[in-house]
Parts: C-alpha cells; sequence; structure tokens
C-alpha cells in the first residue's frame, strides 16, 4: 500500500492515531479489497490485529499529539475546541448526551454507577470529523470493563444489538465477563449510528 501511495509511510512508523486512519483508507482501497478477498479475508483481520496489538502495547504520544492538532484548529471557537478534547476523555457534553440517552446505565450490564461509566465512541475519535465526535449516535454508554473490550474491537454489534465476541478474548474470559455468542442489547439506534457501527464493525473489531 505504501508503493501505491495509499499510505504515507510505513505502518511500524505510525502513532495508534495514525494507524487508525491509514487502516481504514487500506480497507477501502479496490486493489487491497480484490486481494484480501481472493484471501478469504486473512488480510484486513492482520490489519485489525496489528492495530490491537499496538493499541495494547503503544504510549499516549499520539493522544497528545492529535488532541493539541484540536486545540490548535483556528477554524473552531474556543468552546468548540474545548467540547471536542473533552468528548475525547469521555466528558463534557458528549458523555451528558449518552448519560441522558441510556438513562445511566451500561448497555450490557445495567451498572448505573457514573464513576464507572464511560462514553465510549463507536467510530473512533481518531478517525471521527468534528462533528462525528461530539454525536450522541457515535457513542455507547459501556462500563469501563466493556469500553476496553468495545475500543480495542474485542466485541462489537450489528444493527439489531446482536454481540460478536473476538477470539482474542478466549472462552474462559467469555465466562468471567458473562458473555455469550447471540447475546442481544437495546442500542437505541438513531441517526447515523448505523453507519458507525459499520465502520466498527469494518475496521475496528477483531475476529
Amino acid at each position: 500500500m505504501l508503493s501505491l501511495g495509499v499510505i504515507a509511510k510505513p505502518l511500524e512508523d505510525m502513532s495508534i492515531f495514525e494507524l487508525g486512519r491509514a487502516i481504514s483508507s487500506i480497507l477501502n482501497n479496490a486493489s487491497f479489497i480484490n486481494k484480501n478477498s481472493r484471501g478469504n479475508h486473512m488480510y484486513s483481520n492482520a490489519l485489525k490485529q496489528y492495530r490491537y496489538f499496538m493499541k495494547s502495547t503503544c504510549d499516549t504520544r499520539g493522544l497528545s499529539d492529535a488532541i493539541a492538532t484540536v486545540e490548535q484548529d483556528k477554524t473552531l471557537s474556543v468552546t468548540e475546541r474545548q467540547a471536542i478534547v473533552q468528548a475525547r476523555v469521555g466528558q463534557g457534553d458528549f458523555r451528558k448526551a449518552l448519560m441522558d440517552k441510556y438513562n445511566g446505565t451500561c448497555v450490557i450490564t445495567g451498572i448505573n454507577l457514573p464513576q464507572l461509566l464511560v462514553a465510549s465512541h463507536i467510530k473512533p475519535w481518531s478517525v471521527s470529523d468534528n462533528s462525528e465526535r461530539l454525536s450522541a449516535s457515535n457513542g455507547l454508554l459501556l462500563s469501563a470493563t466493556y469500553d476496553r473490550l468495545f475500543d480495542n474491537g474485542l466485541i462489537t454489534f450489528d444493527r439489531t444489538g446482536q454481540i460478536y465476541l473476538s477470539n482474542a478474548i478466549g472462552t474462559d474470559n467469555l465466562k468471567r465477563l458473562h458473555l455469550e455468542k447471540g447475546m442481544r442489547f437495546d442500542l437505541g439506534i438513531c441517526g447515523n449510528m448505523l453507519e458507525f457501527l459499520e465502520y466498527h464493525n469494518d475496521v475496528v473489531f477483531v475476529k
């Protein structure tokens, strides 16, 4: 993909946030789609496995750089910049909108202790535009453990709210998490949420 100009530098030289954008570009490239189809989708899953590995081991430098970019964007008002940065860390209006939408409860566990709840982006903040970063349609309210699972692509949902589980979790951990194949949850589908879920399924979820 580097030789075709789809990405500007090798994946191993990218921050986790650059990696998210790069993988999205690769997965939508016609040449890659054709090769991936012939390879029974092993190439796309390898990319997502690599992203998962990097996300679990990288430092926060990429996050700091991404936030700095927003803070220096003079096309946005101070209030807009603050709201977008707060949305990245699960605070501010984005969190409030999700707390209201889901009545302050985790969509998976039903836990309603605010200190344990995370406003989680469906399409990652790093690859979303500013409108998507603030949209409640691009969020789920999850307790901390399940937020980590979702953010790392170890679980995802389809348009009916059915959960899909990554093989990387393992049978024993699924039992500990009280998760089973075929479980269904009320996600409160609205707005562009189906598009964001499709993105999470295609780009983030690790089979």
